[in-house]
């Protein structure tokens, strides 16, 4: 399975970075189609980061009642929702700075590194994961809650979620000393700061890769999620 998944992602990335093709075609539909290839790239991106987490910290990718499919659909949602986030925040952050004087905000992602292009990717940044991330950490808490309730099975899609329950269930302390304070300020921000610098069609997939890197760094948490906050 490790060798699987060796040549399997080492042949993805390396036909986008040995392809000029490969990358105009990814750019094209990513461009083109930015929900679908959102929902794709966080469902196997994100899926997978979830799944070497486990395999790092326990020797297994999908441990019993892991819940791989109804996981990978979450996730797929989820990086619809957050593909409108990128837009809305990266379109609306700069019209703030300009209407606080800042006349180089709606303008300065489009142009080449500057001081002014890095300011307003670490705006945008700020401005996103102190008002969007915080409720999609919450909401993926929920799901895989109720993945957990279903024990991964795929009734979990169809079932009407215990909302109330789950909430009741958390560890809200531990929900913000991790996924609020430390996540979003050491990680999230710097991370998006950087993606904002990146051309649109691979801010997404930016995002995604960092999903990896987290899933990798709290590789000691419960299994079924890293940002699980729920006491057993």
């Amino acid at each position: 399975m490790d060798l699987f998944f060796i040549v399997f992602f080492g042949f993805i990335f390396s036909s986008f970075f040995l392809s000029e093709s490969a990358l105009d075609t990814y750019e094209n539909i990513a461009s083109s189609n930015p929900f679908t290839t959102g929902f794709f790239k966080f469902a196997l991106l994100a899926t997978f980061g979830e799944s070497l987490a486990q395999r790092i910290a326990f020797g297994t990718y999908f441990p019993k009642n892991y819940g791989l499919f109804p996981k990978a659909i979450i996730w797929g949602l989820l990086g619809v929702v957050l593909t409108a986030a990128f837009i809305i925040y990266s379109n609306g952050t700069p019209i703030i700075l300009d209407k606080l004087g800042f006349l180089w905000g709606t303008t300065a992602l489009t142009e080449s590194f500057s001081m002014e292009k890095f300011v307003t990717a670490l705006t945008i940044s700020i401005t996103m994961n102190t008002l969007f991330t915080p409720i999609l950490m919450l909401s993926h808490s929920l799901t895989d809650a109720h993945i957990a309730e279903y024990n991964g099975s795929l009734q979990c899609l169809i079932r009407k979620p215990h909302i109330i329950k789950y909430l009741q269930q958390m560890n809200w302390e531990h929900f913000w000393k991790l996924a609020i304070v430390r996540n979003i300020l050491f990680f999230w921000i710097p991370i998006h700061t950087i993606t904002f610098l990146l051309p649109e069609a691979y801010r997404v997939l930016f995002a995604a890769l960092g999903l990896i890197l987290t899933f990798i760094k709290v590789k000691s948490k419960p299994p079924r999620s890293i940002l699980k906050q729920f006491e057993d």
